[in-house]
């Protein structure tokens, strides 16, 4: 098999066509539909059903499309990394979290202290499942997340098959973001079924699994959800409306709405932030300093008795 064939699997996926893929490519269909018999037949497996409609993956074909997906994004990564021209001096920090703004701030103060000299930093906002994915296929070399006693032990056996590590760092109480104005912002602690008349704001809906969820909370049973993908956005609908969201309660000043608050959840589960990278990695210096920056961040801006424990 060769990078050309997976190169044609994944065009074919874009325009579910073998014709228009071939004109996308500039190669002609039949060396498209010889690349994939000959595929199919290294491999043993039938990728396309061929239909008056075009072309649909089969079981296999679509596995088969995750992993080309995987290796051309290594492969580009690997081009990417080597034909650059290196600048002098040039720090490369790549990061992948969940939606936390104390990861946000983390970088802004690694931005200060890279000040004098060159650097090239990403940092990747996603569900949970992208944080994995991205610190598996080494978009990025670290990534953020959390567990809760909930999902743990999935969440355990999921990292060994991906050859990840886990490292926690903090120990969480479940709050609830709302707004200042909010009906129950008077409140000391809030239960669940004082939140049921209100629209539950998250970041899941299309997780591969609840149990991947940054919020541990069955959303079968909630009346009003509100299905967000931008951190900005989150914000901006907390501030104004009588949504909540569920999770740490880090209030982070200068990253956060100032209308936003935090309230314990009564029975809430604990939530332990962490730290994923492959097990063949060793983190370089820079990525050891933004983890103290990290550190720093989420205690600076947790409630009052909010972590439980900071390893």
């Amino acid at each position: 098999m060769t990078l050309q064939q997976f190169r044609y699997i994944v065009e074919i996926a874009k325009h579910n066509s073998i014709s228009k893929a071939a004109s996308a490519l500039y190669v002609t269909q039949p060396s498209i539909s010889k690349a994939v018999h000959e595929l199919e037949s290294e491999l043993g497996i039938i990728i396309l059903d061929r239909t008056n409609k075009g072309v649909i993956f089969t079981k296999d074909g679509r596995e088969l499309l995750f992993h080309a997906k995987m290796l051309l994004e290594q492969t580009e990564s690997i081009i990417y990394h080597f034909s650059r021209q290196k600048a002098t001096n040039l720090t490369k920090v790549s990061i992948s979290s969940q939606h936390y703004g104390f990861a946000i701030e983390a970088v802004a103060n690694l931005m200060a202290y890279f000040a004098d000299r060159n650097y090239d930093l990403t940092l990747r906002e996603g569900k949970t499942t992208d944080v994995i994915d991205d610190v598996q296929a080494g978009r990025s070399i670290l990534g953020i997340l959390s567990l809760t006693d909930l999902n743990r032990s999935l969440f355990e056996r999921y990292f060994i098959s991906k050859s990840l590590i886990f490292t926690p760092l903090a120990s969480l109480k479940q709050h609830v973001f709302l707004r200042q104005e909010h009906p129950l912002a008077h409140l000391h602690s809030i239960t669940l079924e004082q939140l049921e008349s209100y629209p539950y704001l998250t970041y899941q809906q299309d997780d591969i699994l609840l149990h991947f969820a940054e919020e541990v909370i069955d959303v079968d049973n909630i009346g009003k959800l509100v299905y967000l993908k931008d951190r900005g956005a989150m914000n901006n609908l907390l501030a104004n409306t009588d949504g909540y969201n569920l999770g740490t309660g880090c209030i982070v000043t200068n990253y956060m709405n100032p209308n936003i608050i935090s309230i314990p959840l009564e029975r809430g589960n604990l939530i332990q932030l962490g730290l994923v990278k492959r097990n063949d990695v060793v983190l370089p210096e820079e990525l050891m300093i933004y983890i103290d920056f990290l550190t720093t961040a989420l205690k600076r801006s947790a409630p009052k008795d909010g972590i439980t424990e900071l390893s």
